[in-house]
């Protein structure tokens, strides 16, 4: 109901409607969020990981790219993605099969390898991820695959990046890409590997890369992710043992060369 304002107007009192003040904005969400990264079409590893997560009762999920790629189930792990209602950026290798983005001048067997993803995945599929955005921000955070400055270059953070925090706004922002659990605060030119939990700074914005599910690239072959729990400004690595003998299967029958299916149990 509009309220009314009353004013004096050469001798007459006038009566107009008053527009009503505005919503608050609502606050930032206080629930935790689990965040998925580079999935890389390893079906075995991303199904561990959404048990953990559904353990834990997380109902916030974020998924920041990759989902295929190098593995041997990019139809299945994009429709279990959707289907748990992940909000999701944009990868390269998403980019890739898509065909959004040119294939990098690699050797073979890297571009057969992208051609077969497409084939498997189907029109459908390959323009849901050809749509997904490169950045979200939510309440209290951002995500990108790689980093906020110029995501679509798919540039690797691996070491502090001072441009990429010239365009965060967010206290925190969440990555993937290099496959490696890491974490950089603004203006410290040192970085933190991910393990176990860190508290966030109140007064630097941070940088956190959330590993990899499907390819971990820091020598522990476990899957990674990370739960967000922004009521207590943290950030959780959790590492989930999954069937690696599987997905090496699975590679293997989608004919793909065996150094893809080797790589998973030294987690390089």
């Amino acid at each position: 109901m509009n309220w009314l304002r009353k004013f004096w107007s050469g001798g007459q009192r006038v009566v107009v409607p008053e527009e009503p003040a505005p919503d608050p904005p609502n606050p930032p969400s206080t629930e935790p969020v689990a965040i998925i990264s580079d999935v890389h079409a390893n079906l075995q590893a991303l199904q561990a990981v959404l048990a953990d997560i559904e353990a834990q009762n997380i109902s916030q999920r974020v998924c920041l790219g990759d989902i295929v790629g190098y593995g041997g189930n990019p139809a299945e792990c994009v429709d279990l993605v959707r289907s748990w209602g992940f909000r999701c950026v944009r990868g390269n290798h998403d980019a890739y099969a898509a065909g959004n983005t040119p294939l990098p001048n690699r050797a073979e067997p890297f571009p057969t390898v992208c051609r077969w993803t497409r084939a498997q995945l189907g029109d459908e599929r390959c323009n849901w991820l050809g749509n997904l955005p490169l950045t979200l921000a939510a309440g209290g955070y951002e995500a990108v695959h790689t980093s906020l400055n110029h995501p679509e270059q798919w540039r690797y953070a691996l070491m502090y990046d001072a441009a990429h925090f010239s365009h965060q706004v967010k206290p925190v922002c969440f990555a993937g890409h290099t496959h490696q659990p890491k974490m950089w605060v603004e203006g410290v030119d040192r970085e933190v590997d991910g393990f176990g939990i860190e508290t966030l700074r109140l007064d630097r914005r941070q940088l956190v890369n959330v590993g990899s599910v499907g390819q971990p690239r820091d020598e522990n072959p476990c899957a990674c992710y990370v739960v967000f729990r922004p009521d207590k400004r943290e950030v959780w690595w959790r590492r989930v043992a999954y069937d690696i003998q599987g997905a090496q299967r699975a590679i293997a029958a989608a004919g793909m060369p065996w150094k893809y299916a080797a790589r998973l149990e030294a987690g390089e």
